[in-house]
């Protein structure tokens, strides 16, 4: 199936998934984020493929919120513009996209070759292990946006590096690069930006050379206890999300983000 997002390709048992819009950094917006459900479904219907290696076009894996549809959906106004029931349609994509990758039956690497910010991020963490390209740089800048880090991202972000890093990257919204993500075990790997491809591709064979239904079953061990989050609230994503976009400090905080400047916040 063609994707215009995308691109899928496959080679033996291993099935590649491309961003790809480059020129912008691989941003999400809505189309991406149906993209990506369709093809995770093409993928749990996919019995050839073992390992899904997902990656980006350019310099950039993704560069989180596209910050043009994000402005324009901000603030009291907008958001009454839409009913309840669509604008909780909307904000529980992006937690169901999260949740169908990680849901995925196969072994999924994610290739970080540049950027991977906020959503970015989110998704890099809903799959079994993260490669990056050696100065591939990376934050969560919802906060600094006026949004809370929403998709079950922080959870995802607890189980990996800990509650104490978790609060400092998602509140400080500061900037790490990949040898810094590896040392707080962000990452699995950190190699040569243009070895990024191949080191996914080694890990995959790798993967690839174990019996895979002791693979399989391993992996369903994963998903359950990273399914048992204790005190998870994740499920109140949506709610969360919404309250924060339709008020003026969000719309203040794009907006002071954009011109690069303080924001001026009412709290409000």
């Amino acid at each position: 199936m063609a994707y215009e997002n995308f691109i899928v390709e496959r080679a033996g048992a291993i099935a590649s998934v491309y961003f790809n819009r480059p020129e912008k950094l691989n941003p999400i917006n809505e189309a991406v984020m149906r993209e990506m459900l369709a093809i995770a479904q093409e993928l749990q219907e996919d019995a050839a493929s073992r390992v899904v290696i997902l990656t980006g076009k350019g310099r950039s894996f993704c560069a989180g919120a596209d910050l043009s549809v994000l402005s324009s959906n901000a603030g009291p106004e907008k958001q009454r513009s839409h009913s309840d029931s669509t604008r909780l349609r909307m904000g529980k994509t992006g937690w169901r996209l999260m949740e169908e990758w990680e849901r995925l039956d196969q072994i999924t690497i994610a290739a970080v070759n540049g950027f991977a910010v906020g959503g970015g991020l989110s998704l890099a963490m809903a799959c079994d292990f993260r490669i990056a390209a050696a100065g591939a740089r990376i934050w969560i800048p919802e906060v600094r946006l006026g949004v809370p880090y929403l998709w079950g991202s922080v959870t995802r972000l607890v189980n990996l590096v800990g509650m104490g890093k978790a609060k400092e990257l998602i509140m400080t919204c500061d900037e790490i690069n990949a040898e810094q993500a590896l040392a707080i075990g962000l990452v699995n790997q950190v190699v040569a930006p243009e070895q990024v491809n191949a080191a996914a591709h080694a890990l995959a064979e790798k993967l690839l050379s174990k019996p895979p239904m002791a693979l399989r079953r391993t992996k369903d061990f994963f998903k359950a206890l990273g399914n048992g989050r204790q005190g998870d609230i994740t499920y109140a994503d949506a709610y969360l999300g919404l309250a924060c976009l339709a008020s003026e400090d969000m719309s203040e905080a794009v907006a002071a983000f954009k011109e690069k400047r303080p924001g001026r916040y009412r709290d409000r």
